[in-house]
């Protein structure tokens, strides 16, 4: 396992080792969904979009906290000669408002391990680094409910802002 994946393990660890009594006593559950990602870098080197996707895993506590696990493809993005793809494992806490009994706004702050692949000298590169964001999610029916949310992710020196539309179900 090399270090970037060893470090990602313990921080799963340990978030997983802090809400196991939490977990006991929450009146909320299990969920997981899926959607479109439009990651952009507007950075001196790039100026792009691609649209990707993202699929995520989490249990909410409560109204308050919830903590995710993601994986989310940034896509494929050009400038001139130059070629940035990559991917992200996040692991992250959302600290959420509930706004009446169906809609809930949150703030996003965790980690992510990522691998990117440029067509530059630097070739394949991959760390751990930073996210945080913001978002809104809407209960629709059931367990099935609507998110969109905006993040930033640190990769090496480059800022990826992505937008999310998803869908998600909790059990």
């Amino acid at each position: 396992m090399n270090g970037v994946s060893m470090r990602l393990a313990k921080v799963v660890s340990t978030v997983v080792l802090l809400s196991g009594s939490a977990l006991a006593l929450a009146d909320s559950g299990l969920y997981v969904g899926g959607g479109v990602t439009r990651s952009e870098v507007d950075e001196r080197e790039f100026d792009d979009f691609d649209k990707s996707y993202k699929a995520y895993a989490g249990y909410r506590l409560n109204d308050y906290l919830s903590f995710e696990g993601a994986v989310v493809d940034f896509g494929e993005l050009r400038d001139g000669n130059k070629k940035f793809s990559g991917q992200s494992a996040q692991v992250n806490a959302h600290l959420g408002f509930p706004i009446g009994q169906r809609v809930r706004v949150y703030g996003i702050a965790g980690v992510h391990a990522w691998r990117s692949d440029d067509d530059d000298s630097t070739g394949e590169n991959e760390d751990m680094d930073a996210l945080y964001g913001f978002g809104a999610e809407v209960d629709v029916i059931g367990g099935f409910g609507l998110r969109l949310e905006q993040e930033t992710l640190k990769v090496g020196d480059l800022d990826v802002d992505q937008t999310t539309a998803s869908a998600y179900f909790r059990f």
